[in-house]
């Protein structure tokens, strides 16, 4: 829990004596793409025109910034401008996931997750992440049409288990993959990979 508030205190951080960015929390306070905006803009202005933004057109700013993180930054589009619209309250744990890539593309880091900002179950069954599992909870080695489609560098938006959509509230990323919440299950320990974070209220 103490690595969240660490990322939400860097936003914080870099969103500071930008108008109409307050940073509270990492769900609602990032809704309206100005707080994605803020930090491109803070790290590369030249990427994007901040003075140009209203926090009123919510689908513009979101798409703007998912589009440049991912062109011109190489940060996958895990979020979807469609959805930040048609939520109230953005998913917390799909937005942490998001802008670790931001604090590690910035600090010129690895964009992996973090091991701190892992969920416990695939922290846990480390060894034998390498692989994906199938839509039956088995080990599928091949490449999934999320990674084909990231490769090409359009947005990854289909769960590489069912290849359907994902919207926002249901995705959880894994190995730079993206999966339904309800797809992903651990092969070891036959566990949503959320079980724990949700139940401990993390």
């Amino acid at each position: 829990m103490g690595s969240f508030k660490a990322l939400q205190e860097w936003c914080r951080i870099k969103c500071e004596n930008y108008p109409n960015v307050e940073i509270r929390n990492m769900s609602s306070s990032f809704r309206d793409g100005l707080a994605f905006c803020a930090i491109i803009h803070k790290h590369r202005p030249d990427l994007i025109d901040f003075n140009s933004l209203s926090k009123h057109n919510v689908y513009e700013n979101n798409h703007l910034a998912f589009e440049v993180a991912q062109s011109k930054l190489g940060i996958p589009a895990l979020l979807d401008a469609k959805d930040m619209v048609s939520t109230e309250v953005p998913d917390r744990l799909s937005v942490i996931t998001y802008l670790s890539h931001y604090y590690h593309c910035f600090n010129n880091k690895s964009h992996a997750s973090p091991a701190s900002l892992k969920t416990p179950c695939v922290a846990e069954c480390s060894s034998h992440s390498k692989t994906q599992p199938d839509s039956r909870g088995g080990l599928e080695p091949s490449k999934s049409r999320t990674e084909e489609r990231s490769i090409r560098g359009r947005p990854c938006s289909i769960c590489a288990s069912c290849t359907k959509h994902v919207h926002l509230v249901q995705r959880h990323l894994t190995e730079g993959k993206l999966y339904h919440r309800s797809c992903f299950r651990c092969s070891v320990c036959s566990k949503h990979s959320l079980t724990r974070v949700l139940q401990r209220g993390e």
